[in-house]
């Protein structure tokens, strides 16, 4: 296998993801029985997309959304708050070296104990 390039990620940068995926995690483990979960991975911006969805957030709904937030482009390495979240979701994510939004969340209730919503990684 040929490696192309190689990506420096900060470790604060890997601190946040692992909160978020975790958070996540920890709440759809405890949240009652929903159509939401592990939804099939894709690509879009140039990314290959894993992602879930907790709460009554199922992924047919979640996906449109995640499209949108995906095309976003910011500063590379930058944690952001996003600006075109979808109505009452509070969403930030960090960019890649490129400035996608390549791993992030969008949630209702608080970052620890997130009610609705969806994370990804790509």
């Amino acid at each position: 296998m040929k490696i192309l390039a190689r990506v420096e990620v900060p470790s604060a940068l890997v601190a946040s993801i692992a909160v978020v995926l975790a958070t996540f995690a920890a709440a759809a483990g405890a949240s009652a029985a929903t159509s939401a979960g592990v939804c099939k991975t894709f690509s879009a911006s140039g990314l290959k997309v894993q992602w879930s969805a907790i709460g009554n957030v199922t992924c047919a709904k979640a996906k449109p959304w995640l499209t949108t937030l995906l095309a976003d482009r910011g500063r590379p390495g930058v944690k952001v708050v996003l600006k075109n979240a979808p109505r009452g979701f509070k969403c930030s994510a960090t960019d890649d070296s490129k400035g996608r939004p390549f791993a992030g969340a969008c949630y209702t209730g608080t970052l620890a104990f997130p009610k609705n919503g969806f994370q990804w990684f790509g």
